[in-house]
């Protein structure tokens, strides 16, 4: 468990580090060739950790399942996973959203971008918290191989 809770941490980490390295080489620092570098290095460590806690795991496969098909153990656990991670999305969303009005000094009308980088990360995490909502708090799954 406590693998997982570091594979999800690091997944997560990498991810913003993505963000913040493709954000840099959108307002054209100067070195953007290493921002490249880092970002791709990220979007490898997500997949890479993505595969060990969702995939190997079974995490995706069970909150990805429709509910019909899990058993009641399992549909508590997803249900109690999905609210906690639509709690946790909004905040975040919040947090991006306050980040946004904060670096255009509270402007009415803040001219910023929404990159590609950024949209698909909050589609990943839109699919990935309640999996890694899960893998942290669950105690041993079935499929888990630690």
């Amino acid at each position: 468990m406590k693998r997982r809770r570091i594979q999800v941490t690091v997944n997560y980490a990498a991810l913003l580090l993505m963000n913040i390295a493709f954000y840099f080489v959108y307002i054209g620092k100067s070195a953007s060739h290493i921002y490249d570098v880092i970002g791709l290095t990220s979007i490898v460590v997500v997949g890479v950790t993505f595969r060990s806690v969702h995939w190997k795991t079974g995490i995706w496969k069970l909150t990805h399942t429709k509910s019909k098909e899990l058993d009641e153990r399992e549909l508590t656990l997803t249900h109690w996973a999905l609210s906690q991670s639509y709690a946790w999305f909004a905040v975040i969303c919040l947090v991006i959203m306050f980040a946004f009005a904060l670096s255009s000094r509270m402007n009415i009308c803040p001219q910023y971008t929404i990159s590609i980088p950024l949209v698909g990360s909050l589609i990943y995490l839109s699919h990935t918290l309640p999996g890694s909502i899960i893998a942290w708090k669950a105690g041993k799954l079935p499929e888990d191989t630690e």
